[in-house]
């Protein structure tokens, strides 16, 4: 398993936080079936969105939609607390 800081870049999503938008990574990720196609994921401080198939499929854009939501509820107790 690779590490978080070791996956490939492929994109940026901005995201609001309270007051402040803030730029998370997309990754790309290893396909693994018991895993999400998208996911937020934290390590140390670290963090990123991993997308794990094609970026312009439907499934895969909706995960990454529902990841961004992930992203911002971790992101506003990190943050805004």
């Amino acid at each position: 398993m690779q590490t978080l800081t070791e996956a490939e870049i492929v994109g940026f999503v901005e995201l609001k936080v309270g007051s402040m938008a803030v730029q998370v990574p997309i990754r790309a990720a290893e396909p693994e079936a018991e895993l999400p196609l998208a996911s937020f994921e934290t390590e140390g401080e670290a963090y990123a969105i991993l997308v794990r198939g094609d970026t312009s499929s439907k499934a895969v854009e909706t995960a990454l939609r529902d990841a961004a939501h992930d992203a911002v509820k971790h992101l506003s107790k990190k943050l805004l607390n």
